[in-house]
């Protein structure tokens, strides 16, 4: 078990990268409404479409999510199903929560391995319009669950330390 100074530091660190991807998640919001707004503008105003504003935006909306999902977890504000944690007490309710942190930890594990696997194959292709590599458009994802599966492990050696996270 790390030492608790190590944790809280490493603890920390998380916090900061989740916080930082929450504000770039709003950046990025604001730029998709930006895209949209100017793609109808430039439709039917000047009569020109932006082939690759649409990609842009999905894409946008894609890292938007999954930079987003660390933070919630972190600050403990993700949806739960706390039914059965709830009506528990002591090393039970403790039991529960880390077994709640374990399943989210081996989740993004097996989602990384999953996407390490598909972009074995599907790295050297490119989106359509933006002619982006697929590496770099899943990267957000990739950065995402990875920084999630962190803080659900930082999050059960807490519990398992004894100190519910917020």
């Amino acid at each position: 078990m790390p030492n608790t100074s190590r944790l809280a530091s490493g603890h920390a660190a998380l916090s900061a990268l989740a916080r930082g991807g929450l504000w770039l998640s709003v950046l990025l919001l604001i730029a998709i409404a930006l895209l949209v707004a100017g793609q109808v503008v430039m439709r039917n105003v000047f009569s020109i479409g932006l082939h690759w504003a649409d990609e842009l935006a999905r894409w946008f909306g894609i890292a938007l999510v999954y930079l987003t999902i660390p933070y919630l977890l972190n600050q403990g504000t993700h949806i739960a199903v706390e039914l059965l944690p709830s009506r528990l007490r002591g090393r039970w309710r403790t039991a529960a929560l880390a077994l709640s942190e374990l399943a989210v930890a081996i989740f993004a594990g097996l989602s990384l391995v999953a996407f390490f696997k598909f972009l074995e194959r599907a790295a050297r292709f490119k989106t359509p319009a933006l002619e982006l590599p697929n590496l770099i458009f899943y990267m957000p994802a990739i950065i995402g669950i990875a920084l999630l599966g962190l803080i659900a492990i930082t999050r059960l050696f807490s519990l398992l330390r004894g100190t519910e996270p917020s």
